[in-house]
């Protein structure tokens, strides 16, 4: 069983024997594990499974026919496609009719075995993007005008981006078969801890930390090697994946990398404000606006409000945050120190640059992992309320972690302590003055902590029941 991906997979099964044909959509971002989602899903099954290149119109019928025949759907001497290569020079003077060569290609899957003919085409915006004609023959073959016999088809995409905001603009009324859409999301906190038995949950905090949960970072983990070797070997080290990933991540989404960079390494500096980012690279309010956009539009950044119900004197504006975390890690450790990195040994670059910091690092993601638990327990009927929203609050003088409520108006408040060992009952009553100032209610506390809590805080939480205190231990 692929690990953290067992309600994905069951959608997909779902969709496979669901009574009417069906097209999903599965979407996120590059290494996140679509194509081993895809694997395990097709494993026991008679499919056809094409990856989209980058390439001409006509090359894309090339490349998708070429794999037809090492699969044996179609032959060699298939006719239509023969009389196509003979006519070229006639087709350079005319419009290509891309549908039909489509259709005519498709049609072909037809001769899988199995009552569901299925049909997988990954990095599909490749040939959306240059040829329109393709989603209508895959319309056309859901709809079930290619053929009479029940298909099911999966298209996947790595640009989150253009899925959630032009994809179905590009397809037009062909988005009409699109029965649902399935987004691979980071494995969480939980997933990592099974996947890495012999670390201490510090450890696996901050493996968490540094990979943002993408699976295809966390390949390049060992269990069998420490944090500190596991980083000198599969992030340091040229010739690993991670060593330019930070960079090329980036690359790969956007153009103009070098004011991307300048933007995230300010980010990842601690400069959370737009007029931060301002002063220190000097680009304008708006040129700078556009940039966090389209970085968080890719989930490369997220802008965090306050929660917004009151006490707004108390509240600050919106901050930046960098989301993925291998791009935090990357900007933060590597991006600056590259001379360094290029010079020194890659555990002596470990010893002065990452190691006195790395576990101060894990922290920045400790709320995260408070939020997973919370949300753990709601989906799981175990949470005191039904979550409607989930919010945090940022104030002047200190700030709520989680702020969750349901439609009753009842609250769950979370708190999360690593810059200390043991959560202290000065922390606490700190967290009491903030829900005051951000004027929410307080109906179920959630305490997370590094270590452990301080006898008062303790001995409150047995009289209270509505106060939980969770340890990073009890993970």
């Amino acid at each position: 069983m692929l690990l953290g991906r067992s309600e994905e997979l069951s959608k997909l099964n779902d969709s496979y024997i669901e009574d009417g044909n069906t097209l999903t959509i599965l979407y996120g971002r590059s290494n996140i594990g679509k194509t081993s989602l895809i694997k395990e899903f097709i494993k026991d099954k008679d499919a056809f499974y094409y990856l989209a290149c980058q390439a001409s119109e006509e090359e894309q019928i090339n490349l998708l026919k070429k794999e037809m025949i090492d699969c044996n759907l179609i032959g060699k001497d298939e006719g239509f496609l023969e009389k196509i290569d003979e006519e070229k020079e006639k087709l350079k003077l005319q419009k290509k009719d891309m549908y039909s060569e489509y259709a005519h290609l498709l049609n072909n899957i037809r001769k899988l075995s199995g009552d569901t003919k299925l049909l997988i085409v990954e990095e599909f915006q490749n040939i959306v993007k240059s040829n329109k004609e393709f989603m209508a023959v895959i319309n056309a073959l859901v709809s079930g005008k290619l053929f009479d016999e029940k298909v099911c088809v999966v298209l996947t995409s790595s640009s989150i981006s253009w899925v959630e905001n032009s994809m179905i603009k590009a397809v037009g009324e062909n988005a009409n078969a699109i029965s649902s859409f399935l987004k691979l999301k980071e494995l969480s906190f939980v997933d990592i801890v099974r996947m890495f038995p012999k670390h201490s949950v510090l450890d696996d905090m901050a493996i968490y930390a540094i990979t943002g949960g993408v699976p295809g970072y966390l390949k390049e983990f060992s269990d069998k090697l420490s944090l500190r070797d596991n980083i000198i070997e599969n992030v340091l080290k040229k010739g690993k994946l991670l060593y330019f990933e930070g960079s090329n991540y980036i690359k790969e989404e956007l153009r103009e990398t070098s004011l991307y960079n300048t933007i995230l390494y300010c980010i990842a500096s601690g400069m959370n404000k737009l007029n931060e980012l301002h002063i220190h690279t000097g680009f304008g309010r708006d040129k700078i606006s556009v940039y966090l956009k389209n970085l968080i539009e890719r989930e490369i950044v997220e802008k965090v409000y306050s929660y917004d119900i009151g006490g707004k004197e108390h509240t600050r504006k919106g901050l930046y945050n960098i989301k993925s975390g291998y791009t935090k890690f990357w900007f933060k450790y590597i991006y600056a120190n590259g001379s360094r990195l290029s010079k020194l040994d890659a555990s002596e670059f470990y010893d002065k640059f990452i190691g006195p910091s790395i576990y101060d690092f894990a922290g920045e993601a400790f709320v995260s992992v408070g939020t997973e638990f919370i949300e753990l327990l709601d989906s799981m009927g175990k949470l005191e309320i039904k979550i409607n929203s989930r919010a945090r609050w940022w104030g002047k003088d200190g700030n709520i972690d989680i702020i969750a409520t349901d439609n009753a108006g009842r609250f769950v408040i979370g708190k999360c302590n690593w810059e200390s060992d043991t959560f202290k009952y000065e922390q606490y009553e700190n967290l009491l003055d903030n829900i005051k100032q951000a004027n929410v209610g307080s109906d179920y506390i959630y305490l997370f902590s590094k270590d452990g809590f301080d006898e008062e805080l303790n001995r409150i939480s047995k009289n209270n029941p509505n106060i939980k205190l969770i340890s990073l231990n009890d993970f």
